[in-house]
C-alpha cells in the first residue's frame, strides 16, 4: 500500500459533486486535503456568492478554524466527485509539531495565499471586467506562468479563470476573445498563452487610462 493510499485508508473520505463541507459562520473545526477532485470557496457578498478560488489537486483548506478557534469565515463546496482527507484539530496540531517539513509547507502556502488575497483585493479595486481579467492574467504569468514558443503558457481554464476573477464564464469568453483579436492572448489545449507580460501590462495601462477619462465625461 502506497503512502496516500495509506493516508486515504485512514482519513479519507469520498464526496459527491455538489457537497457542502462547510459553511460561512460554521463552528466545525476539520481541515481537508484534496486527493481528486476540486473544491470551490466562495463568500456571500451583499447576498451575492463570490467564488473566492477553486482548489484541486493536493491543495489544502479549513485550517484557518483549526488554528484560530473561530467560525469558519468561508463556504466550501465540492464541485465535481472527490477524494478527500479530513484531518481533525488533534492529528492536524500533531503533524505540524512532529515533522518539520509539514509545518515548512503550511508556512510557505500560507504566505502564498496572504498574498494571493492581496492581488484579489487590488483586482476588486478595478471596476472593469476587462481589467479585472488582465490584471490577474499578468499576476498568474508572474507567478506560474511557463516560457513556451510565442510567449508564457498559463495553465488555467475559462471556468477556473471565471472562478479566480469572480465574473462570469460568458464575460470571460468575451474578455478572452478580445485579447486574442488583439494578438495579446492565444487559447491552446490546456491553458493560455500570453504574448508577453509587457504587453499585458501595457494593455492594462490603456484600459485604466480609459476608464479615468470615461469617469471625468
Amino acid at each position: 500500500m502506497s503512502s496516500s493510499e495509506e493516508l486515504f485508508s485512514k482519513f479519507g473520505k469520498t464526496f459527491s459533486k455538489g457537497s457542502v463541507l462547510f459553511l460561512d459562520g460554521d463552528d466545525s473545526r476539520e481541515m481537508y486535503i484534496i486527493q481528486k477532485g476540486k473544491v470551490k470557496i466562495s463568500k456571500k457578498v451583499r447576498d451575492v456568492e463570490k467564488t473566492l478560488i477553486v482548489l484541486g489537486e493536493a491543495e489544502f483548506f479549513g485550517e484557518m478554524a483549526t488554528l484560530n478557534n473561530k467560525p469558519r469565515s468561508a463556504s466550501a463546496t465540492v464541485v465535481e466527485d472527490s477524494e478527500l482527507l479530513v484531518i481533525d484539530p488533534g492529528t492536524f496540531e500533531a503533524m505540524v509539531l512532529n515533522s518539520t517539513e509539514v509545518a515548512l509547507k503550511m508556512i510557505k502556502k500560507l504566505a502564498q495565499r496572504l498574498q494571493e488575497a492581496d492581488d484579489q483585493i487590488e483586482n476588486l479595486m478595478l471596476k472593469d471586467n476587462n481589467s479585472k481579467v488582465v490584471n490577474i492574467l499578468i499576476r498568474l504569468a508572474y507567478s506560474s506562468g511557463e516560457k513556451v514558443d510565442g510567449g508564457i503558457k498559463i495553465r488555467i481554464s475559462p471556468v477556473d479563470l471565471a472562478a479566480k476573477v469572480g465574473i462570469e464564464p460568458r464575460v470571460i469568453k468575451e474578455v478572452v476573445i478580445k485579447l486574442v483579436r488583439g494578438k495579446i492572448l492565444k487559447v491552446v489545449a490546456d491553458g493560455l498563452v500570453v504574448s508577453s507580460i509587457d504587453d499585458l501590462t501595457k494593455y492594462l495601462s490603456f484600459l485604466t487610462m480609459k476608464e479615468k477619462f470615461n469617469g471625468m465625461g
